[in-house]
């Protein structure tokens, strides 16, 4: 209960800085994240308990990934493709277990919710240096 609680705070304050100081690209993909998120929990409720490829949350992984890659495709900021390979391996992560069907639930569960955190780091953290960078030289 406590990793849900943790991951649920992360999940608000990186993307309300994004929201808030990302500009265009930063609210997109924090809509994009908090609509994942929230679409995540009635997957989940649709699951197996991990114990097989889980079918519900892969197809809110793809969507995510599809829009975080539209992001990154018309973005000026690196940060979007950090987020898109992060995310890319969480998606992958449900492909092996298709591969593999007697794959560890636990691992799997641990595979498919580890890359958001790095995910939502890195987008605040590259919002930051690109803000800093803009500071810097100028730019609005």
């Amino acid at each position: 209960m406590i990793i849900a609680v943790l991951f649920w705070l992360l999940v608000l304050v990186t993307c309300s800085h994004a929201a808030a100081l990302g500009g265009r690209d930063g609210r997109w993909a924090a809509f994009l994240v908090i609509a994942a998120s929230l679409l995540t929990l009635p997957a989940t409720l649709l699951g197996r308990g991990w114990g097989r490829t889980e079918l519900a949350i892969l197809m809110v992984d793809l969507m995510l990934l599809i829009g975080l890659y539209a992001l990154m495709l018309r973005s000026r900021r690196y940060w979007p493709i950090w987020m898109v390979g992060f995310h890319l391996i969480a998606v992958a992560s449900h492909l092996g277990t298709t591969l593999v069907p007697t794959f560890s639930p636990a691992i799997y569960r641990a595979l498919g919710s580890l890359w958001a955190i790095p995910m939502l780091l890195t987008m605040m953290i590259g919002i930051e240096l690109d803000r800093k960078a803009m500071r810097q030289t100028g730019e609005q």
